[in-house]
């Protein structure tokens, strides 16, 4: 079975409300190993299993792979103490929404585990398409190609000047 396929019918998702209230920011507040140290913290209290291992405080690209087939990759500003984005990979579907879930909630502890799950499964389900999700100042975009057997979920700073969708934001 397609992974996109089960991820949709794990998430049954008739319709999504999508409402915030953007604030718009440069960047993510938060280093590489603030990051680290919040992810394996939530993990830690939800009983997920999950740990990524500390990431130097560097500018560029950081990846760790919490689970088979799961894989979360963070870009750091040129300073190394705040994140432009963050990535989470999924070519298996054990641990993905869960991973996934446990990344929103490091970076915003507000972040609604349920809205961005039934948000990801209406979008790779196609009712949303050329959308992204935007809460608490976050965008969250689905990047689902048909062609290739992943899902990716990017998570970046809501910036009101660019044209909010999914294409041109992730």
């Amino acid at each position: 079975m397609h992974l996109t396929s089960i991820f949709a019918m794990l998430c049954l998702a008739s319709g999504v409300a999508v409402s915030s209230t953007p604030v718009e920011k440069q960047l993510l507040s938060i280093s590489p190993r603030d990051f680290v140290q919040q992810f394996n913290a939530v993990a830690q209290k939800d009983g997920a299993g999950l740990n990524l291992p500390d990431f130097r405080i560097k500018s560029g690209w950081h990846r760790a792979t919490p689970s088979t087939g799961v894989s979360v990759l963070v870009r750091a500003a040129e300073t190394g103490h705040a994140l432009n984005e963050v990535i989470v990979v999924c070519q298996a579907v054990e641990r993905c929404l869960e991973t996934i879930t446990t990344t929103a909630r490091a970076i915003d502890a507000s972040a609604e585990p349920d809205l961005i799950q039934h948000f990801m499964a209406a979008r790779i389900a196609a009712q949303l398409s050329d959308v992204a999700l935007v809460m608490s100042g976050l965008v969250y975009a689905v990047v689902a190609p048909s062609d290739e057997d992943f899902v990716a979920l990017v998570i970046r700073p809501y910036q009101p000047q660019m044209e909010l969708t999914a294409q041109r934001q992730a």
